[in-house]
């Protein structure tokens, strides 16, 4: 099948720390990841800079929890291997389907919305097939992503977003709700000087999602609204999704 790219890494790499150091609770995605591990190892796809592979790989070291992983950005790389104990980590470059590490693995990341990264549902479903042959037995998949409303606007903004250590930002979305794909840009005002910062997505409902994952022949375990097991409803807008092989009476 043919991949598509998506340049996301390259665009934010420089920037992703800084930018993306609160999205979640370390401690709570540390303490999960490592609870469904069990001493084994783990695996993220998009592991980026390592903002959550390294804590994870720290935690876990006494342990003797190995943590791997691959991203399609040597730039995201390039910022992993500046960090201090970043020799931790295995990490590779790669498409992150196509080039998947065989495994196995006892847990498998795909942090926030890196399932959305790819930008069709062929790639998104060939991407939970391979997870699932890349998983040990009793091991367990990790999905986190947000959940799309069906009231989202076509368009949105500019509008003001944040503001950067060296500069104000703006962004701007365009939705096509027949594809699925979400268009970004965060344009950041540096000095006078305009930096755009494209993005895109391909987004499912969690519904979709479970529909992939039983088709890869998975089930899902769990499901919470963040990573420190907050109750899924259906007013939340990010879902952490487990899932395990599915058992042969539910397959």
């Amino acid at each position: 099948m043919e991949y598509s790219d998506n340049p996301y890494g390259d665009n934010f790499a420089d920037i992703y720390d800084e930018w993306y150091r609160d999205l979640d609770n370390i401690d709570a995605v540390v303490s999960l990841v490592l609870s469904l591990a069990e001493n084994g190892s783990v695996y993220e796809l998009g592991i980026g800079t390592g903002r959550l592979a390294l804590p994870i790989a720290l935690a876990g070291e006494s342990g003797g929890v190995l943590v791997s992983g691959i991203d399609s950005s040597q730039a995201m790389l390039d910022q992993l291997t500046t960090k201090p104990r970043s020799e931790l980590i295995d990490a590779q470059l790669g498409h992150m389907v196509r080039d998947m590490a065989p495994g196995p693995f006892s847990v498998i990341l795909l942090a926030y919305n890196t399932l959305f990264n790819l930008l069709s549902a062929q790639e998104q479903q060939q991407c939970l097939i391979r997870c699932a042959e890349s998983l040990a037995t009793g091991g367990h998949i990790i999905v986190d992503c947000f959940v799309p409303s069906p009231d989202m606007p076509e368009h949105s903004g500019p509008t003001p977003h944040r503001s950067s250590s060296r500069g104000y930002i703006t962004s701007e979305v365009h939705v096509d709700k027949s594809q699925q794909l979400i268009d970004g840009v965060f344009i950041e005002v540096v000095d006078e000087q305009a930096v755009r910062r494209e993005w895109k997505v391909r987004y499912a409902s969690t519904q979709e999602i479970d529909a992939m994952a039983v088709h890869a022949g998975l089930q899902l375990e769990q499901r919470w609204e963040t990573y420190s097991q907050d109750l899924f409803t259906e007013y939340s807008r990010r879902h952490i999704s487990v899932y395990g092989k599915a058992t042969m009476n539910n397959s």
